[in-house]
């Protein structure tokens, strides 16, 4: 299998980095921390009701060694579709009635609302093609149709609220047209693809699905400790304080990160151990490469930002960047070791590897915080993020990762093969 446009897909990941960059300014401008707090609440509640729906649908299909038959691939878009209909009335019901009777800010409701629907909707739509175009390796469509989604959902709000335009309708207005547009042209571009000789599988791999859907809960408990621990315990302005110091931590990371996440997995899945082994060596050195420098800027560079630019409104934010950064750094191999993890092992025994490091997070975060208050979660984090390198550093020992630590302890030999976009088994 040939993996078709890593570098669209990272020049994707590049523009919609320049692009928030100078949104994440703009609202740290115009926005107080209550207002980024329910912002962040908001997209949190979208991608928390868009794990209930996928159900780890679209890793476990893109993994799996047959595609779905077409009949089999319509039958799970009606499924979805229904699926999300059901669950968007389920989640906003009561969201409206905890408005009415003041028991959630009216601001948060109204965007959190319109942040569920967006992604439901937009993405019932969009799983099969989405599916269909990884299985491919067309990752310059997928870079494409993300890239245009992320200059419309961050950066349009920002120019509508330059413009005047209120904060909550700005914010709307992006949200939607940008699910709406990657929708779209995700379904345009999978229509071009034709079944191949392994469209054989008639049902969805269930129980792999459920793993995944375990993993990324997993993922998303780790994530927003901020939002469900420090919040409701110190309030909405630790909870902006954090939301912005990781927007900033994942900026600076973000075009290498999540061109090598989206990558990895059908990357990796037709390698035998060795040429993985080798291949994550490879992706691991270059992605360290391109993302520790940016991190260790990161820091110096929003401090005369805040000093020069926003009045030092942001001063609590950055002081809990050096730990973020450091987290941020010790988990890069993450990145590549998770992918490596879900094509090695059966979904049950990565959703194990999950399951343990989120324990071990929630319960450091918690230990963290009672001892040194809400700023302690930072630097929980940090060794979080080591600890987690570790096991699953550990989990991959009988599937070749001594040779992949033995490959980045040698020196690359002058002239070294390029990272290669064309697979085989």
């Amino acid at each position: 299998m040939k993996i078709h446009g890593v570098a669209t897909l990272g020049a994707a990941q590049a523009l919609a980095l320049a692009a928030g960059l100078g949104s994440a300014a703009a609202y740290a401008a115009w926005l107080d921390a209550a207002e980024l707090a329910a912002w962040a609440i908001a997209l949190g509640a979208g991608r928390a009701a868009l794990l209930l729906v996928d159900g780890g649908l679209k890793t476990s299909l893109v993994r799996h060694a047959q595609d779905l038959t077409p009949a089999a691939g319509r039958r799970l878009t009606r499924c979805v579709c229904w699926a999300a209909l059901v669950l968007s009335v389920v989640l906003l019901l009561p969201l409206g009635h905890l408005a009415d009777h003041g028991a959630v800010e009216r601001t948060a409701a109204t965007l959190s609302a319109a942040s569920v629907l967006a992604y439901l909707l937009a993405h019932a739509v969009s799983l099969m093609p989405l599916v269909r175009l990884e299985r491919a390796g067309r990752f310059d469509h997928v870079g494409r149709a993300e890239g245009l989604a992320t200059l419309l959902e961050f950066v349009l709000p920002a120019l509508l609220m330059a413009l005047g335009v209120a904060a909550v309708p700005a914010l709307i207005g992006g949200l939607v047209l940008g699910r709406l547009s990657r929708a779209t042209l995700l379904a345009m571009w999978a229509r071009a693809i034709e079944p191949t000789a392994s469209s054989s599988l008639a049902a969805p791999p269930w129980r792999d699905a459920l793993a995944m859907q375990f993993i990324a809960a997993c993922s998303m408990l780790r994530d927003q400790v901020h939002l469900w621990l420090v919040g409701p315990l110190y309030g909405v302005a630790w909870a902006g304080a954090y939301a912005f110091a990781l927007m900033a931590c994942a900026l600076a990371s973000q075009v290498a990160v999540a061109t090598v996440a989206r990558v990895a997995v059908p990357a990796l899945r037709p390698l035998g151990p060795r040429r993985r082994a080798l291949r994550a060596a490879r992706t691991l050195r270059r992605l360290s490469l391109v993302t520790l420098p940016i991190l260790a800027l990161t820091w110096p560079v929003l401090q005369w930002a805040n000093t020069h630019g926003w009045q030092g409104q942001w001063t609590l934010a950055l002081s809990l960047l050096p730990g973020l950064l450091l987290r941020m750094a010790l988990a890069l191999p993450l990145s590549v070791l998770g992918a490596w993890l879900t094509v090695a092992v059966a979904p049950r025994e990565a959703a194990a590897v999950h399951a343990r490091w989120t324990l071990l997070e929630v319960a450091l975060a918690a230990g963290a915080i009672a001892a040194m208050g809400p700023s302690g979660l930072a630097w929980s984090w940090a060794v979080g993020g080591a600890l987690g390198t570790g096991l699953f550093l550990w989990a991959l020992r009988a599937h070749g990762v001594g040779m992949m630590l033995a490959a980045l302890w040698r020196r690359p030999a002058p002239g070294a093969r390029r990272w290669s976009t064309s697979t085989s088994s």
